[in-house]
C-alpha cells in the first residue's frame, strides 16, 4: 500500500469538488482505502504502548483522516449520481460519459433510485399502486445505449433478513450504514439486518435515530 494514499485521496476529493461532475476513479479505491486502514490498525496495535505514544496518536489521526476523506468522496459521488438520476427521470440531457464512470455498486444504486422515483410518482401523481423492484438499473442504462458493452450483473444476493421489496406506504429515508449493528424491527414491522457499507431505505423514524448515533448517514435528495 502506497504511503501517500491519504494525499492521493485528498487530491481526488479536491478535483471532484472543483469539477462538479462525476469523474473516473480507480475500481479498487474503496478496497485499497479499507486495506490501508486495516494496516494502520495493525500498526497501532503492534505498538508497545499505543495510547501513550506519539506514534499511536499519529496513526489514529491518519485513520480518521482516511476514513473521513473516503466518506466525503462517497457523499459527493452519491449526490452527483442523484443529480444524474433526476436528469434521467425528467427527460433532460443525460451525459452517458458520466454514467460510464460509475462503479458497479453505484450503477446498482442509480437504478434503485430511478425505480424508487418512478414508484413514488406513480403512487402520488397518478394514484396507482407500484411495487418497488431493482429493475430500474438495467432499464435506465439500456435507455442510454448501455454504459458498458455488457450490462452489470444483478446483485440478486440480498443479505438474509434484509427487507423484501414492497410498496412504500410511509416516509422512508435512503441511508448509508457506517458501522455494523444488531438486527432490529423497524416501525414498519420489518426486521432489518444491516452491516457497514449497506445503502438501504429505512423508515424515517428509525433512520433519524441511527443518524443521531452516527451509525448511519442520511443520503438526502438535495445538496
Amino acid at each position: 500500500m502506497a504511503a501517500n494514499l491519504l494525499e492521493k485521496l485528498r487530491q481526488m476529493l479536491l478535483d471532484m469538488q472543483h469539477s462538479g461532475r462525476l469523474s473516473d476513479i480507480e475500481p479498487g479505491l474503496y478496497e485499497d482505502a479499507r486495506a490501508y486502514v486495516e494496516k494502520l490498525k495493525a500498526d497501532y496495535y503492534g505498538l508497545k504502548n499505543p495510547l501513550e505514544s506519539r506514534a499511536g496518536s499519529l496513526i489514529i489521526e491518519e485513520i480518521g483522516s482516511v476514513t473521513e476523506t473516503v466518506q466525503e468522496i462517497f457523499s459527493i459521488r452519491t449526490r452527483q449520481i442523484l443529480g444524474l438520476a433526476f436528469q434521467q427521470m425528467e427527460g433532460q440531457y443525460f451525459d452517458k460519459e458520466e454514467a460510464r464512470k460509475m462503479l458497479p455498486a453505484e450503477r446498482e444504486m442509480y437504478g434503485r433510485i430511478i425505480d424508487a422515483i418512478e414508484g413514488c410518482r406513480e403512487t402520488l401523481v397518478h394514484g396507482g399502486e407500484y411495487t418497488f423492484s431493482s429493475g430500474g438499473a438495467a432499464a435506465a442504462l439500456r435507455d442510454n445505449d448501455e454504459v458498458d458493452d455488457e450490462a452489470p450483473e444483478a446483485s440478486g444476493s440480498e443479505r438474509p433478513g434484509a427487507p423484501a421489496s414492497r410498496p412504500i406506504q410511509s416516509p422512508y429515508a435512503l441511508v448509508h450504514i457506517r458501522s455494523d449493528m444488531e438486527s432490529f424491527m423497524g416501525v414498519d414491522g420489518r426486521t432489518y439486518v444491516l452491516k457497514q457499507g449497506d445503502i438501504v431505505t429505512l423508515p424515517e423514524n428509525n433512520a433519524d435515530v441511527l443518524c443521531e448515533h452516527d451509525i448511519a448517514l442520511n443520503i438526502r435528495l438535495n445538496k
